[in-house]
């Protein structure tokens, strides 16, 4: 009889037991990635608040955030660990704030920001707001003794959110078109001056946060059904985006990089959840505006202690096209507008802030699929419809979006929390094995006695290991946090491609410089591996936990001493070029 051949495609028992593995090693990583890799110290921990009203929940429904959660919850990287707790504004049912769901420490209903059981301005490290409500029926009183306010936060509330934010800790605000969102966020300092909250014109013909004018923020794509019909968002289908692009140069080389919200595994995210009728973004026009709630002062956007005031910058921004006719609306005229601002307030020593242009990017109903087709509708599916080949075709821009995700919990994270993820990211690194190979080879090698090549090839080996679970963004990020302190305020804005712009700019050196200044970062990162290696030893399980508490002012120490040789270096080969009859950055002198 003729061997009995298996179908091509198809998994043998053995290789199917593997693939269980590999998913099994998979949720470790993202879960206890101390159980996989007991070397790694124990994630910091990231105590996140999201908070919901009106229509918007944390449920299954098609308005419901579920899918969000579970990509914090189950995405987060080795070094950090979301851990979440949500509230809704009002007295919804258990599911809606997922009360005793595994994946929450916590759920609140009748949520109150000036109830101290419920928040205080050091209980969490960042809050995400999800406001949909233009008015609140009867929330009782206040802590002032006075009602809430039907139509935005109470003062007291306010000023809890105020010092949460002034003392470094995060926040993340959005709602939708028109006015939704306005009771949530619309009076929160720094939220309420980054987004509208309101109509951009009181005609519909001109109002671009509008349901049905021309002007309306209609983001649509056509997907697998002919025309434009409104549940084209619920397709596989994404929107593009235009990330804001930051620019530098590496010797003769102009690098760009988006902003780090917008920094992917795959490289520049570009696209979004599209919907029919998005808000919008936008850029304070009072810079300098000031307020007080319950006795306690808040300047919206403070200056660093100098003249230097940190400000909000619009970090994507969306298209419409014309002729979008979703659902018999009004055809659209073609325009753009502000999608993603970010204020990086840790410049100024606040927290970090960013607002989306609507919810949309978030809920079930753009992400997973609308419940109310037929099962055999792809739009059942949204992003993880499988097409008739069987490949997934959304699936490349769901990870995009919940990288997305995953960078706003990381990069509004309080200044402290970023510095403890920093040393987790050190010291994983040095027990990476392409770092291994390169660093174990020079054991005998002390700090001090090593040369600049050696520690730039121990750094480039490490950031091509960090590159492997971080965005280039990221990783530029992690290296320039360390340094701060350590370089020349000149030579860090060469190299610090989100350095604060003056106003007005000054325009880049043409021709651009001849020397890279870049390998800077490689011999710093090489010095920081270098110095945990000689105070660490072997690898040790026992002694992980015990050597954190040491790994900040070793790396520190590494760090200086790298970058004392790479500027030694610099001075030297500028000294050459001297000598030899010219300068760096200008031609040689005819002699």
């Amino acid at each position: 009889m003729p061997e009995a051949r298996q179908p091509l495609g198809e998994l043998t028992l053995q290789n199917q037991a593997l693939l269980d593995l590999v998913l099994e090693r998979d949720r470790l990583y993202f879960e206890f990635p101390e159980k996989l890799y007991p070397i790694l110290l124990r994630p910091c921990t990231v105590k996140v608040l999201l908070v919901a009203d009106g229509g918007l929940d944390f449920s299954m429904g098609d308005f419901g955030l579920r899918t969000f959660v579970g990509t914090l919850r189950t995405t987060a990287p080795y070094y950090a660990r979301f851990e979440i707790t949500v509230g809704h504004i009002e007295a919804v049912g258990n599911d809606s704030v997922m009360l005793g769901h595994p994946w929450v420490a916590r759920g609140i209903r009748s949520f109150r920001f000036d109830d101290p059981s419920h928040f205080t301005p050091d209980m969490y490290d960042e809050v995400w707001l999800f406001g949909i409500a233009t008015s609140y029926a009867d929330r009782g009183t206040a802590a002032n003794g006075q009602p809430y306010p039907n139509n935005r936060l109470a003062d007291t509330e306010l000023r809890a959110l105020s010092e949460h934010m002034d003392g470094g800790r995060g926040l993340f605000a959005t709602g939708d078109h028109g006015y939704l969102g306005t009771c949530l966020s619309g009076a929160v300092p720094r939220a309420r001056s980054m987004r509208l909250w309101g109509d951009t014109d009181p005609d519909p013909a001109h109002n671009e946060v509008s349901m049905g004018g021309p002007r309306r923020n209609d983001t649509n794509r056509s997907g697998p059904s002919a025309g434009t019909q409104f549940n084209d968002q619920s397709d596989h289908v994404p929107q593009l985006i235009d990330p804001t692009m930051y620019y530098r140069w590496r010797g003769f080389l102009r690098v760009a990089y988006p902003h780090p919200l917008l920094c992917g595994p795959r490289g520049v995210i570009r696209v979004m959840p599209d919907h029919p009728h998005e808000g919008q973004c936008a850029l304070p026009a009072d810079t300098e505006a000031s307020d007080t709630f319950s006795g306690y002062a808040i300047v919206e956007y403070p200056t660093t202690g100098g003249s230097v005031r940190p400000l909000p910058e619009m970090v994507a921004t969306s298209h419409v096209l014309s002729g979008t006719t979703a659902a018999g609306k009004t055809a659209t005229d073609a325009h753009s507008f502000g999608s993603i601002a970010a204020y990086d307030g840790h410049r100024a020593n606040v927290g970090r802030v960013v607002t989306d242009a609507t919810w949309h990017h978030f809920v079930n109903v753009n992400l997973i699929g609308d419940t109310t087709v037929p099962l055999s509708d792809p739009k059942r599916r949204g992003f993880l419809w499988q097409a008739p080949d069987g490949s997934y075709p959304g699936q490349v821009a769901l990870d995009d979006i919940k990288a997305y995700y995953r960078n706003i919990a990381v990069w509004i994270a309080p200044a402290t929390l970023i510095a403890c993820m920093n040393s987790r990211i050190r010291w994983g690194l040095l027990w990476h094995h392409r770092v291994l190979e390169a660093v174990l080879t020079h054991t005998d090698v002390a700090l001090k006695k090593a040369t600049p090549t050696l520690l730039f090839e121990v750094g480039r080996h490490a950031r091509d290991a960090l590159g492997q679970f971080a965005s280039e963004c990221q990783s530029l990020e992690f290296m320039l946090d360390q340094l701060k302190i350590l370089l020349p305020v000149d030579l860090l804005e060469k190299l610090d491609p989100w350095w604060p712009k003056p106003v007005p700019p000054i325009p880049e050196p043409d021709p651009p410089p001849w020397l890279d200044p870049s390998p800077i970062l490689d011999m710093a990162l090489g010095g920081t591996l270098l110095a945990l290696r000689e105070d660490c030893g072997v690898p040790d399980v026992e002694r992980a936990e015990e050597a954190s508490e040491r790994i900040s002012s070793v790396a520190d120490r590494g760090a200086r001493y790298g970058v004392e040789l790479a500027l030694q270096s610099l001075r030297d080969v500028a000294s050459f070029v001297e000598r030899a009859g010219g300068h760096p950055d200008s031609p040689r002198q005819a002699s």
